[in-house]
């Protein structure tokens, strides 16, 4: 009989140790989750942001190389022009 009770004792011990690290671990495991959740937001506003430069600079870079552009640029900055008919020599194979 005493050592029934000795035994019920000690089960009720590991019980409610095992219960109380279920919680705790139930705890951290909840903390955990919220940190993570936490910084994928934060991912995600930065991905967001990202997107939207890289959005900004393909349209810069299409402004930046457009034909009428680069023929300002050409005749403007390097004093090229377009040659006249005179000028042109056609080379046949």
């Amino acid at each position: 009989m005493l050592a029934d009770r000795r035994f019920n004792s000690l089960l009720m011990g590991v019980l409610w140790l095992a219960v109380g690290f279920s919680a705790i671990v139930a705890v951290y495991a909840r903390h955990e989750s919220r940190l993570l959740f936490s910084e994928l937001q934060k991912q995600e506003a930065r991905r967001d942001l990202l997107n939207i430069d890289w959005g900004r600079l393909q349209l810069e870079q299409s402004t930046w190389g457009t034909h009428a552009r680069i023929e300002r640029i050409a005749r403007e900055e390097l004093g090229m022009v377009v040659p006249s008919p005179q000028q042109l020599l056609v080379v046949k194979p």
